[in-house]
Order: structure tokens, then C-alpha cells, then sequence
């Protein structure tokens, strides 16, 4: 037995045909793969690494000391990075199975049903890893969104304003030349793919630590808008 939590190395006899499995074996089974697509990509994995991903306050039947095992890894790792490879080791793992085997989908989804019964840590990376999609073009549907609601703004403002509904002062700053528009509606775009430009800097580091800081403190005011993760304490 390892210290902490549930030893790596898996057995593969898995319960999964008869539909009854605990959250053990669910995370050996994930585990496993998780550990193999790491060795496909020759991305090393610590022992307390592998470990860590059985992690979780509420099965002893999976971690019997996560105390200590959570110790052991703040002393050697770093949190944020460990969840992005881990999440992405996940996503490339998910993908390889659908693409070599059907079944084992099937059992990798069974196994994430069982442990959204309880609060492990592991579900955290699976979440981040299921967003890993979306991540390349949510900029474009963004830009995209903001692009469709300025003009349905501007069709709607020329509307009430041909109505007379609508007091000049509200929307006095559109002029009614059209090159200028063309001008307005450019520099709206061009600010907007800016700022987001300049929050992906921001959140990457590449603006310094003060920006870095400051961006994480405002999205830590707003973080009601965001699923709730899971804690490791």
C-alpha cells in the first residue's frame, strides 16, 4: 500500500460488465488511463502525482489519508499546472479510446457517472479536460456574439429613432455619416478584440505579475458566475 491513497498500478479484472462498480475501481480505471496516455506522450508522472488522483476527503476506500497525501503534494507540486496536465492528458486519452475502442468509452463514462456521486478530487480535471474543445474558438463565437448584438443594437436604435422614441442624447454619439459609422462601428470591434487580447495576456503572465494579480482578483469577484469546483480541503 502507498502512503496516502490507493497504490497506481491496477488491476485489470474491472466490474464494469455487471454495471456495479465503486468509486475505487472507477478511479483505477481512469487512473490507468491517465498514467498510459502519459507514457504515450512521454510526459512524466510523479508518484505523488498518480497518487493525487485518487484524492478525495470523503472514501476512505480510495484514499485513506488524504491529510497527508495532500501535504506531500503542495511540498512537490504545483497545483494549477498539475490540474492542466492532468486535464489534458485526460482529453487526449478520451480521444484515443473513441478512436481504438468504443467499449472502454463506454466504461470511461460509466465510471465518471459513479464518481459524480461523491466529491473527489479527480472531477475537477475531467471537467477542465471536457471544455478542452471548446477552448480554441470560444474567442470567434465571442467576437462573433458581440459582432451580432451591435448590430441588432444599431438596427433597433435606427428604428426608434426614425419613430422619434428614442432622446438624441442617448444614442447621440452614432453620426448619421456613414463613413464615420463605419469608423465607430470599426473602433467598437478593434476595442473589444483588444481587451480580450489584453485579458489573455493578462491571465497568462505575459503583462506581469501586478496585471496577473489584478485579473484574478476580479475574476475571484465574479466567481458566482462560474461552476463550482471541488476543494481538495
Amino acid at each position: 500500500m502507498e502512503r496516502g491513497c490507493s497504490k497506481y498500478i491496477l488491476p485489470r479484472n474491472y466490474a464494469f460488465q455487471r454495471g456495479r462498480v465503486n468509486t475505487k475501481q472507477s478511479k483505477d480505471f481512469l487512473a490507468e488511463q491517465t498514467v498510459e496516455q502519459a507514457a504515450l506522450e512521454g510526459i512524466p508522472l510523479a508518484d505523488v502525482e498518480k497518487r493525487m488522483l485518487y484524492f478525495t476527503e470523503s472514501d476512505s476506500t480510495s484514499c485513506d489519508n488524504p491529510i497527508e497525501l495532500n501535504d506531500e503534494f503542495e511540498t512537490q507540486c504545483e497545483t494549477k499546472e498539475y490540474e492542466m496536465k492532468i486535464s489534458r492528458l485526460l482529453h487526449h486519452a478520451y480521444r484515443r479510446l473513441k478512436d481504438e475502442n468504443p467499449e472502454q468509452v463506454r466504461i470511461w463514462d460509466q465510471a465518471i457517472r459513479t464518481l459524480r456521486k461523491g466529491d473527489h478530487y479527480l472531477l475537477v480535471m475531467v471537467d477542465q479536460s471536457s471544455t478542452a474543445d471548446l477552448a480554441w474558438w470560444m474567442p470567434i463565437l465571442w467576437g462573433f456574439g458581440i459582432s451580432v448584438v451591435i448590430f441588432i443594437l444599431i438596427v433597433v436604435e435606427t428604428s426608434l429613432d426614425r419613430r422619434g422614441l428614442i432622446p438624441s442624447w442617448v444614442f447621440g454619439w452614432i453620426s448619421s455619416d456613414r463613413q464615420t459609422q463605419k469608423f465607430q462601428f470599426s473602433l467598437i470591434i478593434s476595442g473589444t478584440i483588444g481587451i480580450w487580447f489584453i485579458v489573455k495576456l493578462a491571465r497568462l503572465g505575459a503583462l506581469g505579475d501586478v496585471a496577473k494579480t489584478l485579473l484574478n482578483s476580479l475574476l475571484s469577484t465574479f466567481s458566482f458566475l462560474r461552476l463550482k469546483g471541488r476543494s481538495r480541503r
